[in-house]
């Protein structure tokens, strides 16, 4: 915990300063640049620029080199978490309001398309580091992982209307890869692999490397949050520790069909089926209500289920890094933050 801590922590200041190179804190109308900062003042963890630098270090390349890109993909994270939260009706991000609920949707939403442009630009301005070619591979995994995450999106949010035995294994795991898998963990990676000038074969196992951790690290967060307590609701998650930062159970509210609720629902009896259609995705939910739909989760081993999901799949795609990658501290560092991310408590 305290290595991984250590990574992040060297890593935020030079992706924040770079940052701050294309979205000013003071501009005019100051109400968009309020808002573009608020996410990122108010902490994240800093782990897709960590990936890419780690992935670039595994293959002997330099950290300085990967800013750029590390800048661009965190503003291309806080982008998709800005839309997020408002397809998702949520309310809280980090422990503070969500943007939408400080500045309203039309604010929130022109924020957001604002930075995505200025992560193009971060992008952009490493060519003088990377060249021609490498700056293009890397635009060109860019618009890969936004174009996928978009289509993972759209198949989550369909799937809120639908029955809940529509969400099977099969949809699952097809929805996650392109929702998350990309851009939390197979876009950092690759291109870190490009950055340092991997061939084809090291780039295709370092993307795979981070579909599986990207996947991991959601599946985590979505087991912290049936999990967390009240206090780790409000608390903001940071690069050393933290809480949750988000509603609690707020994706059986929001009706997202996680891995624990294609786990539990397939599992449960007829009555408690029922009761699971009645209560995912009630927008007038309780507490307790919620609780309810978390005790046949447990009943079913969801939890633990998912736990060993994440962890299967994590150990076969280190096999497969080490195999095609060489034993570099980079690579030693990416199977550490690997383990933690599926073991992590914020």
């Amino acid at each position: 915990m305290e290595d991984v801590a250590k990574i992040l922590t060297e890593i935020k200041p030079l992706i924040d300063k770079k940052i701050e190179k294309h979205i000013p804190r003071k501009g005019y109308p100051q109400v968009l640049f309020d808002g573009c900062w608020k996410y990122f003042d108010y902490g994240g963890k800093r782990f897709r620029p960590a990936l890419i630098a780690l992935s670039c270090e595994s293959l002997n390349g330099k950290t300085k080199d990967t800013i750029p890109a590390g800048a661009a993909l965190e503003i291309a994270h806080t982008f998709l978490l800005i839309h997020d939260d408002i397809e998702d009706y949520s309310e809280l991000r980090r422990g503070e309001p969500c943007l939408h609920i400080t500045y309203g949707i039309p604010h929130a939403i022109n924020m957001a398309d604002y930075i995505v442009i200025k992560g193009y630009e971060s992008l952009l301005s490493g060519q003088k580091i990377w060249g021609s070619e490498k700056t293009i591979k890397i635009i060109e995994l860019m618009n890969e992982m936004l174009s996928i995450t978009g289509i993972g999106q759209a198949m989550e949010i369909e799937q809120r209307d639908r029955d809940l035995s529509e969400a099977t294994m099969e949809w699952y795991e097809k929805m996650s890869l392109h929702k998350t898998g990309y851009y939390s963990g197979g876009t950092p990676c690759a291109i870190g692999a490009v950055i340092a000038g991997g061939n084809e074969k090291q780039i295709e196992a370092l993307k795979k490397f981070g579909f599986a951790i990207g996947i991991a690290f959601q599946i985590q967060d979505d087991i912290l949050n049936v999990t967390m307590s009240e206090s780790e609701e409000k608390t903001a998650p940071s690069t050393a520790g933290g809480g949750y930062g988000k509603d609690f159970a707020g994706d059986i509210k929001e009706g997202k069909r996680t891995l624990l609720i294609v786990h539990a629902f397939k599992n449960a009896d007829k009555n408690e089926k029922e009761k699971m259609r009645k209560l995912v995705g009630k927008k007038d939910i309780t507490v307790k209500e919620k609780k309810e739909v978390i005790e046949i989760m447990k009943k079913y081993g969801s939890m633990e289920f998912a736990k060993n999901y994440a962890r299967n799949m994590v150990g076969e795609a280190v096999k497969n890094m080490k195999d095609n990658i060489p034993e570099t501290e980079g690579r030693k560092k990416l199977e550490f933050i690997a383990n933690f991310l599926i073991e992590r408590k914020f």
